[in-house]
């Protein structure tokens, strides 16, 4: 089932929660709405399955404009962020529920619902939990649940908003690998919300960033992180160092980074630039040993986070605060404490035009 959102705009009062946004998704694909809080995914994913309606735009299926359809007529499966399971009835009759509430003429009889059950237990890996109640399942495990009820009735697109939200890290990691998994078994159209970087990455196929209730960029995962279309995407997605400064003749000057080579003084129509700069794409060296693109500064803290060293450093020339992730190979080699100084060098960088000046 492909999806096609065609210039959506939605108000609430005078709030605009998405403004003439548009949207391609093909058939089979695990599309992830990112972005942060109040930038209008949810209002996005929420038309998508007809629980809201918007001010002007359509949605279409399959190339049917199915804009003024109810989420039921729309046969979507719909997956919360606090699961909303029935309490008082087991796992078992759960995920069965959406298959016994189905029109007489439309529903199966009891043993093809109960072996429908059967196999959407196994395919979750709780078979041996059907007659457990909610309360009685950890939280991935009621996620999983509500996964497999939304399955039951087949749907044609399967929506789920920020659905590891409630969960603890360790278990996030575990079920997102596992929707992955799920995804490209059952392989229906799926869109997901969320504004977990790593999650997005991790699992969709695509990725479409949002800011103030607009589309940044839409692509691959590598796509977005390795060739962001703007600036908003690019300080999104990760952490990164931001440096001011201007073209000039023999190259540009960005704060404390300096980058030289030919282009770059034509590569602008404004003389002001942000240079945009990775943590891992900075490298750190004792000895200058004639790099001219390698700056002076000084080793301000050191934190060990796993198999990561981020080190924060300050700049000697303009006092600017650099942020640095290295292997802890690379540090234990370095030796770095704070207040000993260093060289720094931009491995890679992306920049763009800025209008403030340095």
């Amino acid at each position: 089932m492909s999806i096609k959102v065609r210039d959506i705009t939605k108000k609430f009062g005078r709030f605009t929660a998405l403004e003439q946004v548009s949207l391609d998704i093909n058939d089979g694909q695990l599309v992830a709405l990112l972005g942060p809080s109040g930038c209008g995914k949810t209002t996005l994913l929420r038309i998508i399955a007809g629980l809201e309606f918007p001010d002007c735009g359509s949605i279409q299926f399959d190339g049917r404009d199915i804009t003024d359809q109810t989420a039921r007529e729309r046969q979507v499966g719909f997956v919360f962020q606090h699961y909303a399971l029935f309490r008082h009835l087991t796992v078992f009759e759960n995920v069965a529920f959406g298959l016994r509430v189905r029109p007489r003429a439309a529903r199966s009889n009891d043993s093809e619902i109960r072996a429908k059950v059967k196999e959407l237990l196994a395919l979750i890996q709780l078979e041996n939990q059907a007659q457990r109640y909610p309360s009685q399942l950890s939280g991935g495990q009621r996620q999983r649940v509500a996964l497999a009820r939304a399955l039951a009735v087949q749907p044609k697109v399967l929506l789920l908003d920020e659905p590891f939200g409630a969960l603890d890290a360790k278990v996030r990691l575990e079920l997102r690998r596992w929707l992955r998994r799920l995804h490209d078994e059952v392989h229906i159209t799926s869109v997901f919300v969320t504004h977990d970087q790593e999650e997005a990455l991790e699992v969709a196929d695509r990725v479409a960033v949002m800011n103030r209730g607009q589309i940044e960029q839409v692509g691959s995962p590598d796509e977005v992180y390795d060739s962001p279309a703007t600036p908003f995407v690019f300080d999104f997605l990760g952490s990164v160092n931001i440096f001011h400064g201007r073209v000039e003749s023999a190259g540009v000057e960005a704060g404390t980074v300096k980058l030289s080579g030919p282009g770059h003084e034509h590569a602008f129509s404004r003389t002001q630039i942000a240079t945009y700069v990775r943590p891992h794409e900075l490298e750190i060296k004792r000895e200058r040993n004639g790099d001219s693109s390698s700056v002076p500064a000084t080793v301000v803290q050191v934190h060990k986070v796993g198999p990561l060293v981020r080190v924060e450093l300050r700049g000697e020339d303009t006092k600017d605060i650099i942020r640095a992730e290295i292997s802890r190979a690379v540090f234990q080699e370095l030796a770095l404490q704070p207040g000993d100084r260093v060289f720094v060098k931009a491995l890679t960088e992306r920049r763009f035009e800025s209008d403030s000046p340095r």
